[in-house]
């Protein structure tokens, strides 16, 4: 009679139980050097966007749930990569610093479409008549500015300066051209020492090629700055737009039996 072979020992639980934890182990060091990679990024949004998307990925959190909406724990680098609202929110506290400052008649907020917004600043207050450095009663407007242009959400500020048609006298610059890009500069170096990226920014002097003039007032001397933001994905437009009559599902028809 032939000997029946033994069959191999099988493997202890506890065998099972480290090899879980050996493997948890090796996901939390994984998306701890995801996090130490994430912080290096240069790049303010894309720092944003890679937490977000790791908090999304290791988190055991159930999916939506959202710290400053109260409805449960998570980071809120999700509401800050969301760029549905970003326009919006900007403009909105842009017309709230101008209100703060008393510059609410004076400086012009326009919203231009879903990704952009324009800040118009006449020469009044940044500039006295023919200079280019700003005024000392202007630093209080760009450090709010700077504050507001370091968001996440905007990729690229344009910075313009525009002037008159009356032509330059007793200053260092012979055109209309030169002064309105020098006064451009001025603005983009006090963005700049206040911490906004200048990879973001892009400077420009359009001189009296685009006069302006609004109820009977002429605002030719001033500086624009126009704010893009990124792109809204549809994905994102129809989660930001409510249902209001959710498709119905098709009837269908039960099978007739013979």
């Amino acid at each position: 009679m032939a000997k029946r072979e033994k069959k191999p020992d099988p493997i202890p639980r506890e065998k099972d139980v480290a090899g879980a934890l050996f493997l948890e182990l090796m996901m939390q060091m994984l998306a701890f050097f995801i996090l130490l990679t994430s912080m290096a990024v240069i790049v303010e949004d894309k720092r944003l966007a890679a937490l977000g998307s790791l908090a999304g990925t290791f988190s055991s959190l159930p999916r939506g749930a959202n710290l400053s909406q109260g409805k449960g724990p998570s980071l809120p680098a999700r509401d800050l990569v969301d760029g549905s609202k970003a326009p919006k929110r900007t403009a909105k506290a842009l017309t709230d610093v101008a209100k703060e400052l008393g510059l609410e008649d004076a400086i012009h907020i326009l919203p231009l479409d879903q990704e952009t917004v324009r800040v118009r600043l006449p020469e009044r207050i940044v500039f006295a008549t023919g200079q280019i450095s700003l005024s000392p009663s202007a630093n209080p407007l760009m450090d709010a500015l700077a504050k507001l242009f370091s968001r996440p959400g905007i990729i690229e500020i344009s910075i313009e300066g525009h002037t008159d048609e009356m032509p330059t006298k007793g200053t260092l610059y012979t055109s209309n051209w030169e002064l309105s890009a020098a006064r451009a500069m001025s603005v983009f170096k006090a963005l700049a020492s206040r911490g906004v990226a200048r990879s973001r920014m892009i400077v420009a002097g359009m001189g009296d090629q685009h006069p302006l003039i609004e109820n009977g007032k002429n605002l030719s001397r001033r500086v624009e700055i126009t704010l893009r933001f990124r792109p809204v994905t549809d994905k994102q437009e129809q989660r930001a737009k409510p249902v209001l009559n959710p498709p119905s599902r098709p009837a269908v028809t039960p099978p007739v039996h013979p």
